[in-house]
């Protein structure tokens, strides 16, 4: 399953388009089929674990990235929604062991926000009052760690360092965590929970960007999968780059298909 988040305070104005395609999607993805899919083997669950896709495999989400696996051990994620938005979003995935009961991997991800100018606290360059704005960015190096509880339960923590960025002048120090827990009642269901923080080491404001994220995938078919849920945390909502809200707890879907 394919990452829902890229970051938590990505902006969503205007991209109405997007919407409309991504419910005629569902629907469809919905329609009857005799075909049934199923999580047979609990390494197919590539979303905040430490597997990996097979090699030659492909994952691809309405919202979420397009993951491909390179060989059975290196997985590369981009996210061409994000791309079109001016946000460029990479995931590169390296997986140390092979086999459970426990999996570990090496993660490599950066996001940039080059449609826009912003200062250090997210605000936007035209009404900031800060005396160094530029395109935001994060980059991190981090590691984690899959281990099985019993035949339905994958549960999986991590962490590592970032850094946000400005353009290219780094701005803070980060200490990135993460843990998940993956539930399989039946095959075909899946039921997940995730949260993810940051620490900073600027002595402005210790955590960033926390959020928790509730969530329950169903296997439509061999190729479709359909998940929807909630999310808390900090949300940035903007009609333009005077109206600014943050939301503390908005729903979260997609439809992604795999190959």
């Amino acid at each position: 399953m394919a990452a829902m988040l890229a970051r938590p305070d990505h902006r969503v104005h205007r991209h109405r388009a997007a919407v409309v395609v991504a419910v005629a999607l569902v629907l469809a993805a919905l329609a009857p089929t005799e075909a049934r899919a199923d999580w047979r083997r609990s390494t197919q669950l590539t979303y905040n674990t430490a597997f990996t896709l097979d090699q030659g495999g492909l994952e691809l989400g309405v919202l979420s990235p397009l993951s491909v696996g390179i060989t059975d051990e290196a997985q590369l994620s981009l996210h061409p929604v994000l791309l079109l938005l001016g946000v460029p979003s990479f995931g590169l995935r390296w997986r140390v062991t092979r086999r459970l009961p426990v999996a570990v991997s090496l993660d490599f991800n950066g996001t940039w926000q080059f449609n826009r100018q912003e200062d250090g606290e997210g605000v936007p360059a035209q009404v900031s009052s800060a005396s160094q704005v530029g395109y935001p960015g994060t980059l991190q190096l981090t590691s984690t760690v899959t281990f099985s509880l019993g035949k339905e339960w994958l549960a999986s923590v991590g962490g590592g360092p970032g850094v946000d960025f400005l353009s290219a002048d780094p701005i803070r120090g980060l200490v990135e965590l993460h843990g998940s827990i993956h539930w399989l009642p039946q095959t075909d269901v899946l039921i997940m929970a995730h949260v993810q923080m940051y620490v900073a080491t600027d002595g402005v404001q210790l955590i960033r960007r926390p959020v928790a994220q509730l969530m329950a995938a169903y296997a439509v078919s061999d190729l479709v999968h359909v998940g929807g849920g909630v999310a808390f945390g900090e949300f940035v909502f903007e009609t333009d780059d005077t109206d600014r809200r943050e939301l503390s707890v908005f729903p979260v879907a997609d439809v992604w298909f795999r190959f």
